[in-house]
């Protein structure tokens, strides 16, 4: 069903996608799609403990589609969330269908409001002027205790290796050269051993640093939903054959990510983290991705030398990413008054400190671990 401009939003009627194989299409179909809008995401969420709803406006040509994460929260009902969307197709036809996603998703989840994260540049934040005008309101926050982080750092994979390495810091591509003569070797495997294995190195990683990491099962499941499209990458470091290091790595579409990394102190002896991301662009690069994502850069914005995790971005940008600060968070609300109390006890919570922060979303959430956006390997998130 095609909406021409001229008729009216009222007459246009989301649908519930239910076929995995539809659902991708339809994100891989629109503009920057992102694995969060993958049904393999949202089926991650859904095992979590999350309810799930895959949402589309029109047939052989999709105008707006968004994957809704939902929680309830104990006393307030449920909060929405549409990680990395609402993902909208060009032109005024697309932006007029985004009501009809709204009217259902408030028919199917009774929710208090639905947050959205767009992943549009700060730069490019005026072509998010329609969402404003369909009553979504911009939050001023730089940062959120359960939603995407806003400042990214992206890496462009196009070009030859001899490209890639020719972005990164001398120092950077020193290592990689020099590596396998430190005794450094890296591999890239996919089987569900391997990934137990990780979860222990991680465990320790998080008692070490002290921040939390996800549970088994939700390890599992990324395991289940990822690797039957070749999208899952696990990426193992050794150091003079010892396991030193390991990264998590997925993709959907043209954009890898990653997600996860853990190491022992036998990193520290040789250039391990190197090796490990450079084997993880390759890789991205091989299943024909055109952008890896590395994640929050972990830092205040602009980045300055002072903050505790400068030495973070720092690594990021010499491995020739480069910073994007997201247009920022979006909240369209359908009962104002439980809204402005959710809304104040979220930026109370933000004002109690990180270790708070964690052990709120524990007990309202039932989630230990922060969202996987940020690489664990980062004791706190921005």
């Amino acid at each position: 069903m095609r909406l021409e401009t001229g008729i009216a939003a009222s007459t246009v009627e989301a649908r519930l996608i239910r076929c995995r194989d539809e659902w991708n299409a339809t994100v891989l179909a629109m503009p920057r799609p992102d694995f969060r809008q993958s049904w393999q995401w949202g089926a991650l969420r859904a095992s979590r403990g999350w309810s799930v709803w895959r949402l589309a406006v029109g047939g052989d040509e999709c105008l707006a589609a968004a994957q809704i994460l939902g929680r309830r929260v104990p006393g307030l009902g449920v909060m929405l969330y549409a990680p990395r969307g609402p993902l909208v197709s060009g032109g005024d036809a697309g932006w007029a269908a985004l009501p009809a996603l709204l009217r259902r998703i408030r028919a199917e989840s009774g929710a208090v409001f639905l947050r959205a994260s767009p992943g549009v540049g700060v730069q490019d934040a005026v072509a998010l002027a329609p969402l404003e005008a369909r009553g979504f309101t911009r939050l001023p926050d730089l940062w959120s205790l359960w939603n995407t982080p806003r400042n990214v750092m992206r890496l462009d994979l196009t070009g030859s290796e001899r490209d890639l390495l020719a972005r990164m810091a001398r120092k950077r591509r020193q290592h990689i050269s020099t590596g396998s003569r430190k005794g450094v070797a890296v591999e890239v495997v996919t089987g569900l051993a391997a990934l137990r294995t990780f979860h222990e190195l991680h465990g320790a990683h998080g008692r070490r640093e002290g921040y939390p990491v996800p549970p088994w099962p939700a390890l599992e499941a990324l395991h289940r939903e990822f690797v039957v499209d070749d999208g899952l990458a696990i990426v193992r470091g050794f150091v003079r054959g010892e396991l030193a290091s390991m990264l998590i790595g997925l993709r959907f579409g043209p954009v890898a990510h990653t997600l996860y990394a853990a190491s022992t102190p036998a990193a520290r002896q040789a250039p391990v983290g190197d090796l490990l991301h450079w084997e993880l662009m390759r890789w991205a690069r091989a299943t024909g991705c055109r952008e890896l994502d590395l994640g929050s850069s972990c830092t205040d914005v602009p980045p300055t030398v002072t903050h505790a995790n400068y030495g973070i971005y720092r690594f990021k940008s010499e491995l020739g990413a480069r910073l994007t600060l997201c247009a920022g968070y979006y909240d369209h609300v359908f009962a104002a008054m439980r809204y402005r109390v959710a809304r104040r006890l979220e930026l109370g919570a933000l004002r109690m400190g990180h270790r708070a922060l964690r052990r709120w979303r524990l007990a309202v959430l039932g989630e230990p671990d922060p969202d996987a956006e940020v690489m664990s390997l980062v004791p706190r998130s921005p």
